[in-house]
């Protein structure tokens, strides 16, 4: 009879329930966990009451189960600098989907923790290799990192010889042949490049030594060009022209992937394209995949016509021939080719962007660099042969001695890696740990007890833009970096303010590869074209668009492109 009366009193409610009963139960409930995280955040814990060590204090939130979730996935630089702000500590934690993350905001912490071998990397990094980069069972992914530290670790391979020698060489090769055709004043798309047709530039019948683009999507799809031939031959392209296309829409929708966002689930058109995009990159490389080892087998592929998959790089070749060795299906390789392929192109075009936007916008600072690079990255036009028409500009480019001689352009690239980045590197932690900030880090360095299980997150896109660490935060200013030898008494560009930097899926992102890559793309580029903004106004650096990872432009810039003038004819 209880039973009863209780499901009858159960149907009463539910037939009463309505949408207004059900917003006021949330709101109680959202005030109910304010009011208890509140408590929570404000509690002394044992190891402060004994002075020797904190534990991180949750910092308070508004949502049940969700936690900071919804605020940290639209602009998480903005959500934990305000908690930073109102926490006052340098290590704090946060609440996204039912975990705990500590947050780590110091740099002397930071690579204490980067440094431990009491660490391991975070289950986050499977879920993006999962949510974004295709679907790899369990047991793929265990078998890949079982055999990481043998030939498949992207940190050893892609910073020392033989591979960053031959890398630098071939940039130094195709830069020679294309930065001339950065632009080529075709009026029909027939007539240009595939990078233009992808930016859209455009030139008037009447001018035709003038080209008007969107910046961002000229360098994007030039760096990105020609950085898949050398990574992936000329073939791939040959074969699969729209691979970048496809790419970059998987880019420009990495964080609704990566929430586990399903293809069946209403949302914009923009998110939507980038489920079929995933699946023909998939595609596409698990074709690579298995032309490369019928190739390597010394069969002929006769799906696609493959003529120089011997020019595939070292890296990319290591990690086939291993995937073929341990015998992984072509989709697994595909998966995590593309990771890689991804973290490497998407961080040398936007940063080479954010180089030259910078760099032209600034005329006393383009011609400094102009002049510092005059000896390794020399642009020059042949003179008069006789011929009823001009010869192309030509260019001379040696990378290893730019990198000695152009500090000041190497600045540039800390000034760009420290605006326009905002990575997030994690750490599930094997064992408790006590980290301690330093004396450059604080008057009074604290120190924090952190215990086996819980990841820790740093953000170094907050601390790179702390206004503690660096004046003038928001402000480029490339000389913060140029520090005097105390030996030698000449001035060198440094990064350690910078250090350690933000990790991508394979490593850190800057490397001895994506360094050199994003430096001679941008000096050829601002050595040989001169870029200004289309109303004759001050070319102006859009903003950030804030998300994860390397930043993109929140808008493109329209700008007019044409040779030097002493490149004229």
């Amino acid at each position: 009879m209880v039973a009863f009366d209780l499901i009858q009193a159960l149907e009463y409610l539910w037939s009463n329930f309505t949408w207004v009963t059900g917003i006021a139960v949330y709101v109680c409930l959202c005030l109910v966990t304010r009011f208890v995280s509140g408590v929570q955040s404000r509690r002394t814990t044992p190891a402060q009451e004994g002075k020797k060590a904190q534990c991180p204090r949750t910092t308070p939130y508004w949502f049940p189960w969700l936690g900071h979730s919804v605020p940290f996935l639209w602009n998480h630089l903005s959500l934990l600098e305000a908690l930073r702000v109102s926490a006052k500590e340098s290590v704090f934690g946060i609440y996204l989907s039912g975990e705990t993350f500590q947050v780590v905001a110091s740099p002397s912490i930071m690579r204490n923790v980067c440094s431990s071998q009491e660490t391991t990397r975070s289950p986050l990094v499977d879920k993006a290799l999962r949510n974004v980069f295709g679907n790899r069972s369990s047991r793929h992914i265990t078998r890949i990192v079982q055999h990481e530290e043998l030939d498949l670790d992207v940190s050893s391979t892609i910073a020392h010889k033989p591979f960053i020698s031959d890398a630098s060489k071939s940039i130094e090769k195709i830069l020679r042949r294309e930065v001339q055709n950065f632009v080529s004043f075709g009026r029909s798309p027939v007539d240009q490049y595939q990078w233009e047709r992808d930016a859209e530039v455009s030139t008037t019948e009447g001018n035709q030594s003038t080209s008007e683009t969107k910046l961002f999507a000229l360098i994007r799809a030039f760096v990105g060009h020609n950085l898949t031939i050398l990574l992936m031959s000329d073939a791939f392209f040959d074969n699969f022209p729209l691979f970048l296309t496809d790419l970059w829409t998987l880019d420009e929708n990495f964080v609704p992937l990566f929430t586990g966002l399903r293809r069946w689930i209403p949302t914009t058109p923009n998110v939507s394209a980038a489920f079929p995009a995933r699946d023909r990159l998939l595609h596409t490389l698990s074709v690579f995949h298995r032309a490369f080892n019928a190739f390597q087998d010394g069969f002929d592929p006769h799906d696609v016509t493959w003529w120089d998959l011997d020019n595939v790089s070292e890296l990319f070749k290591i990690r086939m021939r291993t995937f073929h060795r341990l015998e992984m299906p072509p989709s697994a390789s595909a998966s995590d080719q593309l990771s890689l392929f991804w973290d490497l192109i998407e961080y040398s075009a936007k940063l080479t962007f954010w180089m030259v936007a910078h760099i032209s916008a600034d005329s006393a600072l383009l011609k400094d660099i102009r002049a510092e690079a005059s000896e390794t990255v020399r642009s020059s036009r042949p003179s008069q042969t006789g011929l009823p028409f001009p010869e192309p500009p030509q260019l001379e480019i040696d990378i290893e001695n730019m990198l000695e001689s152009c500090q000041l352009l190497r600045a540039c690239y800390y000034e760009s890696v420290r605006l326009h980045t905002a990575g997030i590197s994690l750490r599930k932690l094997k064992a408790d740990m006590r980290v301690t900030e330093s004396t450059e880090d604080a008057v009074q360095p604290r120190t924090y007890e952190l215990h086996k299980g819980e990841t820790v997150m740093m953000p170094h896109g907050l601390v790179n833009r702390d206004p503690q660490r660096f004046s003038n935060p928001d402000q480029f200013d490339p000389l913060r970096f140029i520090v005097t030898d105390e030996d030698s008494g000449l001035k060198r560009a440094c990064a350690a303010s910078l250090e350690p930097f933000s990790e991508g899926l394979h490593g850190s992102k800057h490397n001895a590869f994506t360094e050199r890559a994003v430096l001679a793309f941008a000096a050829s580029i601002v050595s040989m074209w001169d870029i200004t903004a289309v109303d004759g106004i001050e070319l102006r650096v859009p903003d950030n668009c804030e998300t994860w990872g390397t930043l993109r432009p929140a808008k493109d810039v329209n700008v007019k492109i044409q040779l030097r003038e002493e490149l004229r004819r």
